[in-house]
């Protein structure tokens, strides 16, 4: 049997949900047009890349450890109160 028919011949008993996420993706990977950014975005892009040339970046782990303080106080407040 060859792939389409094979993927063809799944696609007739799988839900709506699946049948969704599976043309958003065709429509995804076939779709030639360029995005484009807004203004707003392209000053968020440049302005990371400022960041990024200055130093001002941080790691995962420092990333996690400072979320991980956020969710301790803020879960601890608002259990407490």
């Amino acid at each position: 049997m060859e792939l389409r028919e094979k993927v063809l011949k799944r696609l007739e008993s799988v839900d709506d949900y699946l049948l969704r996420e599976v043309l958003n993706l065709i429509e995804f990977e076939t779709n030639d047009s360029v995005y484009k950014l807004s203004d707003s975005q392209k000053l968020s892009i440049d302005e990371s890349r400022k960041q990024i040339k200055e130093g001002n970046t941080y790691t995962n782990e420092e990333v996690d450890k400072e979320m991980d303080a956020w969710l301790n106080d803020n879960l601890v407040c608002k259990s407490k109160g």
